[in-house]
């Protein structure tokens, strides 16, 4: 296996991706775009469709069409992950 990503949807008007994951020895070989790709496809007719990404793929996903949200807000329960992800 190279990579992966799911997605989650009510069907008609939210989706989210997460967990997009490719290799190392595979990074920059394109993969994630067409996994990105794959799971747009099927969100097509999805109004609003988020992302999660992990902290320093920001730019990626901003190359192939995400914006930074004004309004997204989260709660981690563990403290390792609250200090890398909430601001």
């Amino acid at each position: 296996m190279v990579g992966f990503g799911r997605a989650i949807s009510d069907g008609v008007f939210n989706a989210a991706i997460y967990d997009v994951v490719i290799e190392d020895i595979h990074q920059n070989k394109g993969f994630g775009q067409q996994i990105i790709g794959n799971l747009l496809a099927q969100l097509k007719e999805i109004s609003c469709v988020h992302l999660v990404a992990t902290t320093g793929n920001e730019e990626f996903y901003r190359k192939i069409g995400f914006s930074k949200l004004k309004t997204a807000i989260a709660r981690y329960l563990n403290p390792t992950l609250t200090e890398e992800y909430v601001e």
